[in-house]
């Protein structure tokens, strides 16, 4: 699996979900594979203009499967709460290009919950998307500004809403 085709379900996956507090998905970087000057990796801007970003990496080889935590973390946390409310989005989808995936911490990298997002494709090839985020202008929230949201049924169906219009059969 190529990383731009695992980027596509996840940009998918997160507008999807049309989370109250995200206002913008966007797709950045130059580089088609990981560990280049210019990562391709999802971009999710949040209310407060900070953002969340899932970005290729190389998998490095002692990164460890954590188990995903029972609770969002807060807003102030933007690369850990994107790296969870990715795998949620991936379990509610179950994309079947996709075998596996999980959250992974890597030594050296100190960071509540995981650092990045392991994915295993059918193919056997491995994605590695690191969380990092940035901050935006304004205060992020003390407390989840939606406590309340659940991922919507229509994640689960997200694949079979066509993004653009199908072609015109060419004619024989």
């Amino acid at each position: 699996m190529q990383v731009s085709q695992a980027l596509d379900i996840m940009e998918a996956l997160f507008r999807a979900a049309e989370h109250p507090d995200i206002t913008a998905v966007e797709r950045y970087g130059r580089d088609d594979q990981p560990g280049g000057q210019s990562p391709p990796g999802v971009k999710v801007v949040h209310r407060s203009g900070s953002t969340g970003m899932l970005w290729a990496a190389v998998p490095p080889r002692d990164a460890a499967a954590v188990p995903p935590p029972d609770e969002m973390p807060p807003p102030r946390l933007r690369a850990a709460r994107v790296l969870v409310f990715a795998h949620r989005l991936l379990d509610a989808a179950r994309p079947e290009q996709f075998a596996g995936w999980e959250l992974c911490r890597q030594p050296g990298v100190e960071v509540p919950v995981a650092a990045a997002l392991r994915i295993t494709a059918h193919d056997k090839s491995v994605i590695y998307l690191r969380g990092t985020s940035a901050s935006g202008a304004g205060a992020e929230p003390a407390q989840d500004p939606h406590p309340d949201y659940l991922i919507p049924e229509r994640v689960q169906s997200w694949h079979l809403r066509v993004s653009a219009p199908s072609a015109e059969p060419a004619s024989a």
